[in-house]
C-alpha cells in the first residue's frame, strides 16, 4: 500500500504500537502510517477534526474505528510530550 508514506509516519506507529494495548498486526502498519498521514495533515492545516471526520479518515486508510479512540489518546500524549 505504501503510496509515498514518509517514513516519519511509520516512525508513529512504531511509537504507537509500543503504547497501545491491542497488538498492531503488519497488515496494520500501512493503513495506520496512512491514517496518521491523513490526520496529522489535516491537524497542521488547523482543521477540525470531528468524531466524524475520524471516522470518515479510518475508513479511507483502512484502519479499525476500534482504534480511533485510543490514537486521539495518544497523539495528545505524544503532542504534549
Amino acid at each position: 500500500m505504501n503510496k509515498e508514506i514518509p517514513l516519519k509516519f511509520y516512525d508513529i506507529v512504531d511509537e504507537y504500537s509500543t503504547e497501545t494495548t491491542r497488538a498492531v498486526s503488519d497488515a496494520e502498519r500501512d493503513p495506520l502510517a496512512h491514517y496518521f498521514q491523513l490526520l496529522i495533515t489535516r491537524l497542521m492545516n488547523n482543521e477540525e477534526i470531528s468524531e466524524d471526520a475520524q471516522k470518515e479518515i479510518a475508513d479511507e486508510a483502512g484502519i479499525d474505528e476500534a482504534r480511533i479512540d485510543e490514537i486521539a489518546t495518544f497523539l495528545n500524549q505524544w503532542g504534549n510530550e
